[in-house]
C-alpha cells in the first residue's frame, strides 16, 4: 500500500494552530462496552501468531496487518487507545492506526498517524480507497518509540479525532446500518518491517442524550 497522498497535502492544511481544549471523547473503563489493558490476548482478538501477540502489557502488531474486535460493535461510541510505533526504519511508510465503522475489509474507515507528525483518514468503499484528509499536526509526539493517546468520538454521521488531549479534526462520515466495529492497524514495507504496539483500549457507547 502506498502513502503518497500525505506528501501532497497543501501547506494551508498543516493544522499547526491547535486549540488547547480538553478531549471530549469520554472513555471510562468501568462502564465500557469493551476495554483491554492487554494483560493477555483475549479471544475476541483471535489467535496469536508471529505478527500478532501480547507482550509487556501491549498488543503487538508486526510488519503489516489489521484486526478488528467484534466485541466493539456500536452505533456511536467514544474510543480511546494508546498507540506506539515501537520500531521502524522506514518512517514515511510505517504508519500506525485505528479501524472504525468497519463493515468488512472492503468497507471501512481508517485513521493513520506517522512518527514524523502526520495524520490521515481514509474510507474504503467496495474495496476502493478515498482519502478524506491528510495533514501535519503538532498534537502528535514525533519519533519512533513515542506513545500517542488517540481518541475518537464516533457518531452516526460524523467523527472527531483528539490526539494527546487536543482536538485535531471533525469530519463527516457514515457508520454501517447495523453499527460498526473498531480495530487496529499497522503497515510497513515487507523489506523493512516495523513493530506497532497498542494499550489502554476503551470503547464506551454514548449516553442516550448524546
Amino acid at each position: 500500500m502506498k502513502f503518497q497522498s500525505r506528501f501532497v497535502a497543501i501547506a494551508l492544511a498543516l493544522g499547526l494552530a491547535l486549540a488547547a481544549s480538553p478531549a471530549a471523547a469520554e472513555c471510562n473503563p468501568d462502564e465500557a462496552l469493551f476495554e483491554d489493558e492487554f494483560d493477555f490476548l483475549d479471544v475476541s482478538w483471535g489467535e496469536s501468531d508471529d505478527n500478532l501477540y501480547v507482550e509487556d502489557g501491549a498488543l503487538t502488531v508486526k510488519e503489516y496487518g489489521g484486526i478488528v474486535n467484534f466485541s466493539t460493535r456500536n452505533e456511536g461510541a467514544n474510543v480511546c487507545i494508546d498507540m506506539t510505533i515501537a520500531d521502524a526504519s522506514n518512517i514515511a511508510n510505517s504508519p500506525i492506526g485505528l479501524v472504525f465503522w468497519w463493515q468488512d475489509w472492503d468497507n471501512y474507515y481508517s485513521m493513520f498517524v506517522w512518527a514524523d507528525g502526520w495524520i490521515e483518514v481514509r474510507r474504503i468503499v467496495n474495496g476502493k480507497q478515498t482519502t478524506i484528509f491528510t495533514e501535519e499536526t503538532l498534537a502528535l509526539k514525533k519519533g519512533v518509540g513515542e506513545t500517542n493517546s488517540v481518541e475518537l468520538d464516533l457518531k452516526p454521521k460524523d467523527a472527531t479525532i483528539f490526539i494527546n488531549g487536543t482536538k485535531v479534526k471533525r469530519f463527516k462520515g457514515r457508520q454501517p446500518k447495523d453499527g460498526g466495529v473498531v480495530g487496529v492497524y499497522g503497515i510497513s514495507p515487507e523489506a523493512e518491517p516495523a513493530t506497532f504496539t497498542f494499550d489502554n483500549f476503551v470503547v464506551n457507547t454514548h449516553d442516550e442524550e448524546d
